[in-house]
């Protein structure tokens, strides 16, 4: 598996996990074979990175696919919209975003 930025994206690819919208709901299965206008399509639905099957190819190409704090922050809220009035989603939104930021510094 690799993950890489949907500008990436060419044809024939096959997605090696579900990508899910904002809302958690799935916008694409896993094993579906993509195209590059799916992956402009992903783009304008805000999906920045996907996985799809093959090996990685470089610790390079692993850095492309980092984001900035802001970016990340702003997905995540995307993802958490709605629910961070609940004190307890606010907290699994913090912890999640803390260890999401984490990950992406160590790649």
């Amino acid at each position: 598996m690799k993950k890489i930025p949907v500008d990436k994206v060419q044809d024939g690819m096959i997605l090696f996990r579900d990508v899910c919208g904002p809302s958690g709901n799935i916008l694409l299965s896993r094993g579906t074979v993509i195209s590059s206008a799916l992956g402009r399509r992903l783009k304008n639905w805000g999906i920045t990175t996907i996985t799809v099957e093959g090996k990685e190819d470089s610790t390079q190409e692993q850095k492309e696919v980092s984001v900035s704090e802001e970016e990340l922050r702003n997905e995540m809220q995307g993802i958490f919209s709605g629910v961070t009035d609940n004190p307890i989603m606010k907290k699994i939104f913090i912890a999640a975003y803390h260890y999401r930021l984490h990950k992406t510094k160590q790649e």
